[in-house]
């Protein structure tokens, strides 16, 4: 065969290049597939103004309350350093404590949740018809488990937080309507004061029940032992209690001052028994909050504070996360250790308080026994007068030890009167004009660029997986031949040929590329007299070689020179043939013998050419003799024709094309736009070079009216549209 210096290993390297990802190469996809970026851009759209019109708005409403400075002793002579030292921690305290489960339970009793309206569901109605597959499984009705369900969603869409530098909270409520938030924000402000004044008025009430039960048993004790004197003076006739001329001057003067001592010793033993009866009461009602009002005692006070707040946020986080959260362990730790140190401190402060009732107890004793000495002394001078003066004594210590305890119950008494929430409103919570969520002009400025995105990433997701070509530069620099031409795509129309397009559209842009194509090919012959042959091929069926063979024998025809077409598809055969010429032997009877060049030569009746037609169809391969009578034959026909244009099978599907392609003096691969895999192309190619072929170069069919590369890509889209007014239009 001719040409057959070219050996397998001289071939280039067809294997596809690595795409880039310059700019200029994502401007290039996005031109080639803008249908892909508007149907992914379009379609992100719709779902996005979709799903945005389906976001159920929410809204946020926020009541500003501050925290109240009022001391649980307002009389405590040490309230302001006890309130000095929880100061810090104090937001923080309240805060939780607002976030607690039994505020969120009050909120829902003082606001019942809102009726759902009743919705059309495909599964409910199909229960209803009598699907039982359908209905859904519902278990026993679990009060305690709703209530719990309904707190932690409510707690979920609570929000409490301290303004830095200040002792102003700001709470925070989302509800699915704005007047339904701004009356939870609310809610949760006025429960929470109901809640903590109910706790403080029950702590305060405990405590001044058990001064009153303890005033009543010493007011009974100063009634007895007023009975008692009166009784004596009487039945010893005293009748002037008061002279004490019988005893003498100096003891009388002692017995007065020791009783005095002794009745101020009862004084301090009552109110140190009365802080001991209270501690005792506060330690044994089991509860951190009793102990607060123990304003005598500040380091109790700030432990039980700690410990309430310890507790507080235990049980919002085991709310929101389940007791399982692994915080909650630390802080069992944490509750366990604040717990035992406040047992501790009771327990000091006990025995300091029982230290100081042993003392005066003490005291008491021994001035008992003095003034007992004293009495005994001067019982001889004058008994009866010095009893009735033991008994009054007695009598005034007992009113005095009352009066001491009746003003801690009345002070207990006036301190309910005067209790504060801890917290009071700065402004309640307005009525939000606006959705906190979703924000519409955000989401849709998101779902915009999401669109640009998902249109970006389709274009080139496609054009990384995609087998063709980008374009005339890609395909040179994959096959290393020139693109001699890019052919637009021709419709068909009615009553018009596509075959006789470029004689009805002389000036045409697929005009003026076949002439291109000619002229190209006329260039490439190493003598412009001497004739021709030139092989139309491609990979595949559908890509417009046959059209294109037409196309160029018209072309040349029409420059006065002689044109030959040679069809040399003898399984399909269909070029230039009608009913009356397929009868007529072809390439095929000439192969065989049983005709010669002169017997198969016909005329297309429409365009003048001469051509030869397939003939019958071979079941045989080119044999030595059939490749020996071909190239006799295209010999033979040069002496005639100054070109022979050659219309062959797809070389994927037969060889007879690479037999051509051997004989041919140059050949043209023709690639269909955006369709010829660059496997296929490059398959062809490499079995053309091993067969001998002189492949002139690249033909681009049917490539789209818009693209650039019907213009091979060398012209601005103004040029575009000049080039494509008809001619005269301008000057």
């Amino acid at each position: 065969m001719r040409n057959q210096t070219h050996a397998i290993t001289d071939l280039p390297n067809f294997e596809p290049p690595i795409k880039g990802s310059s700019l200029r190469h994502v401007a290039r996809a996005l031109r080639r597939h803008i249908r892909i970026f508007l149907v992914c851009s379009i379609s992100v759209l719709v779902l996005g103004a979709v799903s945005l019109a389906m976001i159920k708005p929410f809204y946020t409403a926020t009541a500003v309350v501050a925290l109240s400075t009022q001391n649980p002793d307002p009389r405590a002579l040490d309230a302001q350093q006890t309130g000095q030292s929880n100061d810090a921690d104090q937001p923080e305290t309240i805060a939780s404590m607002i976030q607690s489960r039994s505020v969120a339970g009050a909120v829902l009793a003082s606001i019942p949740a809102p009726k759902t309206a009743i919705q059309f569901r495909y599964l409910g109605f199909l229960c209803h018809a009598g699907v039982s597959f359908f209905c859904r499984r519902t278990s026993p009705a679990d009060g305690a488990g709703e209530q719990m369900l309904a707190e932690n969603n409510l707690l979920s869409a609570l929000t409490v937080l301290p303004e830095p530098d200040s002792h102003v909270l700001d709470i925070s409520v989302t509800a699915d309507s704005p007047d339904m938030a701004a009356r939870l924000a609310d809610a949760f402000v006025t429960s929470f004061q109901t809640l903590a004044l109910s706790r403080q008025t029950r702590i305060v009430s405990d405590m001044s029940d058990v001064f009153k039960a303890r005033s009543l048993a010493l007011q009974t004790q100063w009634l007895d032992a007023v009975n008692r004197a009166d009784a004596y003076s009487v039945r010893h006739g005293l009748t002037d209690a008061t002279d004490d001329n019988a005893s003498t001057p100096l003891l009388a003067s002692q017995i007065a001052d020791m009783a005095t001592s002794l009745s101020q010793a009862q004084a301090q033993l009552a109110t140190a028994q009365a802080q001991a009866d209270a501690l005792h009461a506060a330690a044994g009602s089991g509860d951190a909050s009793a102990l607060i009002v123990q304003s005598e005692q500040p380091i109790l006070v700030a432990t039980a504070s700690n410990l309430m707040a310890l507790e507080n946020e235990r049980s919002q986080l085991s709310a929101e996360f389940g007791p399982a959260y692994p915080k909650i362990r630390a802080l069992d730790e944490q509750i366990s250790e604040a717990q035992s140190v406040l047992n501790s401190q009771t327990g000091t402060a006990l025995a300091s308080v029982g230290d100081n009732v042993v003392s005066a107890r003490a005291e008491v004793k021994e001035l008992t026994a003095n003034l007992n000495q004293l009495r005994a002394e001067s019982l001889a001078q004058s008994a009866d007068q010095v009893r009735y003066q033991s008994l009054s004594d007695e009598a005034t210590t007992a009113k005095n030890v009352y009066e001491t305890y009746l003003q801690h119950a009345n002070d207990i008494t006036s301190r309910a009167a005067l209790l504060e929430p801890p917290v009071t409103f700065v402004s309640h919570a307005g009525i939000p004009t606006h959705a906190s969520f979703p924000n519409k002009p955000k989401l849709g400025a998101a779902v915009i660029i999401l669109a640009v995105i998902a249109g970006l990433a389709g274009v080139l997701i496609r054009d990384y997986f995609s087998v063709d070509f980008d374009g005339t530069e890609d395909m040179q620099a994959f096959l290393q031949l020139p693109v001699l031409a890019t052919i637009p795509f021709i419709f068909a129309l009615r009553n018009r040929s596509v075959a006789s397009h470029v004689l009805d559209a002389p000036f045409s842009r697929t005009s003026e590329a076949v002439r291109g194509l000619a002229g190209s090919l006329a260039l490439m012959a190493n003598n412009e007299t001497t004739p021709r042959s030139v092989l139309v091929t491609s990979a595949g069926s559908a890509e417009g070689k046959t059209t294109l063979a037409v196309w160029l024998a018209m072309t040349v025809c029409q420059g006065e020179q002689s044109v030959l077409v040679i069809d040399g598809d003898h399984r399909r055969g269909s070029l230039m043939q009608d009913s009356i010429t397929t009868a007529k032997p072809g390439l095929t009877d000439v192969l065989a013998g049983r005709a010669t060049a002169n017997e198969v030569i016909q005329v297309d009746p429409t365009t003048k050419i001469d051509f030869i037609s397939a003939g019958s169809a071979m079941s045989s391969p080119f044999g030595a003799v059939e490749v020996a009578r071909l190239r006799n034959l295209i010999d033979t026909l040069k002496r005639n024709y100054n070109l022979i244009v050659i219309d062959s099978p797809p070389l994927l599907a037969m060889t007879d094309g690479l037999v051509y392609g051997s004989v041919a003096d140059q050949t043209i691969f023709v690639c269909r736009s955006q369709q010829t895999s660059r496997k296929a192309v490059s398959s062809s190619i490499n079995r053309l070079r091993i067969y001998g072929a002189s492949v002139a170069g690249l033909v681009v069919s049917m490539v789209d009216q818009s693209s650039s590369l019907a213009f091979d890509g060398e012209y601005s889209r103004r040029e575009m549209m000049l080039s494509s007014r008809p001619y005269g239009s301008e000057g």
